[in-house]
């Protein structure tokens, strides 16, 4: 989806991105144009929201950063955002939101297509599983996950964004889901972390980087340690 209130702008993406989709057509990207802001986000309530949005920044109705977060409260990191703006000024805010890209007007052609290219290639190597959540089923990225939880007969799903799904999948259930994404170890009964979510290893805890902690019994500290250095070793050496 792209959303931009002049009209010349939204134009020339809405091409940029058509000519990209004919040339690579095993992507089957779908190209959707807004001109206000409030349009595409009552589009996004209806149809669910984007894998990718390419959003302007200052526009009379409402800032791209206000609308990023009505983004990410319905798709949670499941949605990549671009901002394409002619202003400096939001930089620091948009990369706060964890935005992919910061793109300032003029932009050429192959700048927009190399962030393009990026965000693709990083999306194929996501995980997406479905969780049932009570009524509602959600697709969650594994790589999003930062811990889980059991809690009170259900399992807890902290998310990077802040989120926390609850679900009545098992310990066991989740284990098998997790194993094809790697990265992810149990520490006790209760908890299943990723270590790309781990921030410092306490000596009788992990500190994750939403600044949560996680008990790690003394039995369990030693071989902890040792997953947690091999793994990143590992990710740093691709081996």
């Amino acid at each position: 989806m792209i959303c931009d209130d002049q009209k010349n702008e939204l134009e020339m993406m809405e091409q940029i991105v058509s000519d990209y989709a004919k040339e690579r057509p095993e992507l089957s990207l779908v190209v959707q144009c807004f001109i206000n802001p409030f349009d595409m986000l009552e589009t996004i309530h209806k149809t669910g929201a984007p894998d990718i949005a390419l959003l302007d920044i200052c526009m009379p109705d409402m800032l791209g950063t206000e609308m990023v977060r009505e983004i990410q409260s319905k798709s949670g990191e499941n949605t990549d955002i671009v901002f394409l703006t002619a202003s400096h000024d939001f930089a620091v805010e948009a990369f706060a939101l964890h935005v992919n890209d910061y793109l300032t007007k003029p932009y050429t052609k192959e700048r927009l297509t190399d962030t393009l290219d990026r965000i693709i290639d990083k999306r194929k190597h996501r995980l997406y599983v479905p969780v049932q959540c009570g009524n509602e089923i959600h697709r969650i990225n594994l790589y999003t996950v930062l811990y889980v939880e059991a809690r009170n007969h259900s399992m807890e799903i902290h998310l990077k964004s802040g989120k926390c799904l609850r679900t009545r999948m098992t310990m066991t259930e989740f284990k098998k889901l997790f194993d094809s994404a790697g990265g992810f170890t149990p520490v006790g009964a209760s908890y299943l972390v990723n270590l790309r979510g781990v921030q410092s290893l306490l000596p009788t805890a992990l500190e994750m980087t939403n600044g949560d902690t996680i008990p790690v019994p003394r039995r369990l500290r030693s071989d902890l340690k040792k997953q947690y250095f091999d793994f990143y070793t590992r990710e740093a050496t691709g081996q």
